[in-house]
């Protein structure tokens, strides 16, 4: 996986921006497309973001229930 940097993170469009300030420890977490958590979940897509969180979709890549 690549470093991260404030340029390779995936935002929802011009209007749905997070500052990219916010990365930083203590900040908000940087996701990207693609990327597993805890080799389960895939982060599929952004929903949207608040003051105090981010929604992303995520896939169970484990589960054996095909929608």
């Amino acid at each position: 996986m690549e470093p991260l940097t404030l340029n390779n993170f995936y935002f929802l469009s011009d209007e749905g921006l997070e500052a990219p300030q916010g990365y930083l420890p203590g900040g908000y977490h940087p996701v990207h497309l693609g990327d597993i958590y805890c080799e389960r979940y895939k982060v599929i897509n952004k929903l949207g973001y608040g003051t105090y969180s981010t929604v992303w979709l995520a896939r169970d890549i484990q589960s054996t229930l095909q929608t």
